[in-house]
């Protein structure tokens, strides 16, 4: 698609802009302020509204499972000819939807689990093992059903009722006939893109340090501001150059070899590892996690004292929902032929058994040296220094150097594909139509590329922990969530009322008919 002036919708991206810009100059004129008022907000949210995240979780489940297990999985996509096949689904959906944020947490979040058990636990090993549990449920289904409660409406709308605008007000509109008044679609839209830039600012905003510190560990270089900076930078060049020769020559190849390295990186840990206590305990933690999964699902912790569930599960979930427009619109894209079932169930299926495998191999292995007292993870989490935990871990294994350049590498592939969905999707949503392949200008797409390389330049030069990176998908989210739900509700009613009379061959049928038909 050729970059054309009318199509894009210059109000919308200079309103976002402008938000972007805004946020800067506060953050760096008033750098305390800023962090004051969102850690009190934050507090607010989690402690009196965290209930609503808990609850719109469980009606995405259930409506998805629905779907899926019912003759409505048969409805097709965009024709029976699949533009990816299913590994490149599960590859980019992946890649995109969870990126650095995986590698992240991947060595460290076990720790934070073990030194803050939940359920009354107070024996040490019951601990450790409800620790991975919950890694595995924070990363697991519970995710993937909140990212498609908001995707599987964006492609029935997109391929199934024809609507080619891909912008989150579009698909409302489109769900509610067209009667949405102008002023609350621009605003639809505009909560869209903050919330967006939100969710991709928290990714950003711990993924550089992590990346800067293990880059300087390697080459010596000292670990600073510029160095960051110098970072985002080099990153946004790679992604810009992805983003602009498209998803299919780009961003898919980047994506299976993404999920290759870190296949890669998690077989070393692994071998290097202790590999029975990893075997042992991944598939423990499973079972754990599936046995507690309503538990947790529910879990509140109301008369405990320190609002775990608040500021994790709830967290994770927030993240989660405030990337969910963002990869609705990307899955969208990548889902093209595929039946509703397969997206549904290899996205949460395949995305959950694949997070099991990464978070119980890497999770395990520093809870192993914390176990055996090799390393003091306890002592470096309390002292707010995570960057140093992976460190320690990757110099306890016979290679560090290896180590920490496989996962150098695995970390910026991580990113560089999570800021190159990010940028399809943003330019999707301020593209007033796109064509039915769902292309987007590649020059519009830059742009928002080079626009999302300023959040996380912020977040270095105010300095900002982990609280305040936490606040921002919390904060947006709020006033989403309740379209989404009404969104997902409406899509259901839809999907009944189409195909409610017809069998699950008739589905298909008549889904095939309708996605490639001409416009």
């Amino acid at each position: 698609m050729k970059f054309k002036k009318t199509e894009v919708d210059l109000n919308l991206t200079i309103v976002s802009f402008s938000f972007v810009l805004l946020l800067g100059i506060l953050a760096v004129l008033f750098p305390a302020a800023v962090k004051g008022t969102m850690g009190a907000m934050l507090d607010f949210t989690v402690v009196n509204l965290g209930t609503g995240f808990l609850w719109y979780t469980i009606f995405a489940t259930v409506v998805l499972l629905f779907l899926a297990l019912s003759k409505y999985g048969n409805i097709r996509l965009g024709g029976d000819k699949p533009t990816f096949n299913k590994f490149q689904l599960f590859a980019m959906a992946l890649s995109a939807g969870m990126g650095a944020s995986t590698m992240y947490w991947a060595f460290i979040e076990s720790i934070y689990y073990f030194m803050d058990p939940q359920f009354g636990i107070v024996d040490k090993p019951m601990a450790m093992e409800f620790a991975a549990a919950y890694n595995m449920f924070h990363w697991g289904a519970a995710g993937w059903f909140t990212y498609l409660i908001v995707a599987i409406p964006f492609s029935i709308v997109f391929y199934i009722k024809r609507s080619r605008r891909m912008s989150l007000s579009g698909v409302v509109n489109s769900m509610f006939n067209d009667a949405l008044p102008l002023w609350m679609q621009k605003v639809i839209d505009l909560l869209f893109i903050i919330t967006t830039l939100a969710a991709t600012a928290l990714t950003l905003g711990l993924g550089i340090p992590m990346i800067s510190s293990n880059l300087s560990q390697l080459t010596g270089i000292p670990n600073n501001l510029f160095l960051g900076i110098g970072v985002i930078l080099a990153l946004s060049v790679i992604f810009s150059l992805s983003s602009y020769i498209g998803i299919e020559k780009g961003m898919a190849r980047l994506s299976n070899a993404t999920i290759y390295i870190c296949a890669g990186l998690v077989g070393l840990i692994f071998i290097v590892g202790p590999s029975a206590l990893i075997l042992n305990n991944t598939t423990n933690g499973i079972g754990v996690m599936l046995s507690n999964y309503i538990r947790m699902s529910t879990n509140t912790d109301p008369f405990g004292t320190t609002l775990f569930p608040q500021y994790w599960t709830i967290f994770f979930l927030a993240n989660w929902i405030s990337y969910s427009p963002g990869i609705g619109v990307f899955i969208t894209k990548i889902s093209k032929g595929h039946r509703l079932r397969d997206v549904i169930l290899i996205l949460v299926g395949a995305g959950t058994l694949g997070t099991c495998i990464i978070f119980g191999t890497c999770g395990t292995f520093t809870m192993s040296l914390q176990n055996s007292g090799a390393i003091d993870a306890v002592g470096i989490i309390q002292a707010g220094q995570p960057t140093e935990l992976v460190k320690a871990v990757f110099g306890e294994t016979p290679f560090p150097a290896l180590v920490t350049f496989i996962y150098l590498i695995t970390m910026i592939l991580f990113t560089v594909t999570t800021l190159d969905g990010t940028s399809y999707s943003l330019a999707g949503i301020a593209t007033r139509r796109l064509d039915k392949e769902a292309n987007v200008s590649p020059l519009f797409r830059l742009f928002w590329c080079l626009l999302l390389t300023a959040l996380p330049i912020i977040f270095l030069l105010i300095n900002a922990n982990l609280n305040i990176l936490k606040s921002f998908p919390i904060l947006i989210i709020v006033p989403m969530m309740p379209i989404f739900a009404v969104l997902g509700y409406k899509t259901l009613r839809y999907i009944q009322e189409v195909f409610g009379s017809m069998s699950a061959e008739e589905i298909e049928r008549y889904s095939i008919e309708v996605s490639t038909k001409e416009d």
